[in-house]
């Protein structure tokens, strides 16, 4: 019951907003200052007539039905100025409460149409409290990446979403109200044309872990059979549904207390582990792993040489390479088509085993020196941002 409250109110307070409270309270505070004339006026003249009876009256007349009052000509002219307010204020009451109405579903609609023109665009599915320093570091990692190409979704409280919407950082991202578990709120996203989706999941209903990963696991399914080009990476709480989703390939599988249990038993036997990992990841500096392609003159040549040219040129520290680095059905199409353009069967055969058998994205650190780097390679690398 307090859950309910705490999500009702909120939007009882948006409702308000979007209905010009304030003009509202004026008009009617005029209306009973009016009032309070007619029962001075008519007090003056010795008329004893309650207060509230006049209010009443004058209401009566404002609704249509038949103005009874004293027969006193100034509380007559006062009668008439309190009908002309009253069917100004009616109106303007009433105009105010549909125009918020037809707002709302105008802008849900515009938004959702801007959305079927997008491609190429981010998708944040699910809810965290700290969304806006999520979102600012995915801007900050992409430098190319604008605000509107961000499409959220969420069954968040109103006032949640209206706090980001007001936020002068994020103008301009576009928020779909939906359950991304439905295929028709991705449809309205146009998921077919994202690049990266980023499942996050959300509790908004007092769910425990599972339930909550189920979510993310069955919005990842729908997301990979809608677009299987796009980039999914999805966070979860519980290691069950970290081995479901790497079943399914999907790219990124965030388990955060993986992560957590890791750095709490290293930093048991190394003295600032915790700051170490901080500095791996981002401590606000700049300096981070990254993982960067390899270009195309490099396809071919050793890790050594690669390694040397990064520390030389550009000052950055080359700590591995990623393996089989992208989306598993991009890599096994070019995998097979490959294979087609060979006369020898046996080569053939040994990559369709292959096919079988991929692992996408698998670092390999500190590889030797000889190691012969392939097109579908990536550089794990130490330095600033790029």
């Amino acid at each position: 019951m307090k859950n309910n409250r705490k999500k009702t109110i909120p939007k009882i307070i948006e409702f308000f907003k979007r209905i010009h409270l304030h003009t509202i309270l004026l008009i009617l505070g005029i209306y009973l200052l009016l009032c309070a004339v007619c029962y001075m006026v008519l007090k003056g003249d010795g008329t004893e007539t309650p207060f509230w009876d006049i209010v009443v009256f004058n209401l009566l007349a404002v609704t249509g039905n038949d103005y009874v009052f004293i027969d006193n000509a100034l509380t007559r002219v006062m009668g008439i100025f309190v009908l002309i307010l009253g069917m100004v204020g009616l109106s303007t009451i009433t105009g105010y409460v549909s125009s918020a109405f037809v707002e709302q579903r105008l802008n849900m609609e515009k938004g959702v149409k801007k959305m079927q023109s997008m491609k190429g665009h981010i998708v944040i599915c699910g809810w965290k409290n700290d969304l806006k320093m999520l979102i600012l570091g995915i801007l900050r990692k992409n430098k190319g990446l604008k605000v509107s190409d961000i499409i959220l979704i969420n069954n968040a409280e109103e006032g949640r979403i209206q706090n980001l919407r007001d936020d002068e950082e994020l103008k301009g991202m576009l928020f779909l109200k939906g359950d991304f578990t439905e295929e028709q709120t991705l449809v309205k996203a146009n998921i077919k044309e994202a690049s990266k989706v980023l499942i996050i999941g959300e509790n908004q209903e007092n769910l425990d872990d599972e339930l909550v990963d189920s979510r993310v696991f069955v919005g990842a399914l729908l997301v990979r059979k809608m677009n299987a080009k796009c980039h999914i990476c999805a966070e979860i709480k519980t290691e069950r549904y970290k081995n479901y989703l790497e079943s399914q390939n999907c790219a990124e599988v965030i388990y955060v207390d993986e992560y957590a249990r890791y750095i709490l038993t290293t930093s048991t036997n190394y003295s600032g582990m915790s700051k170490v990992m901080s500095s791996f990841l981002d401590n606000g500096d700049g300096v981070s792993v990254q993982i960067a392609p390899i270009r195309e003159k490099w396809i071919g040549k050793t890790y050594g040489e690669l390694f040397r040219w990064y520390k030389r040129e550009q000052n950055i520290l080359m700590l591995g390479v990623l393996e089989n680095m992208g989306v598993e059905k991009e890599l096994k199409h070019q995998i097979l088509s490959e294979a087609q353009k060979s006369t020898n069967y046996g080569e053939i055969i040994q990559r369709l085993k292959s096919v079988k058998t991929l692992e996408t994205n698998c670092p390999h650190l500190n590889p030797a020196d000889d190691l012969i780097l392939e097109k579908s390679m990536g550089a794990i690398i130490l330095g600033n941002e790029i």
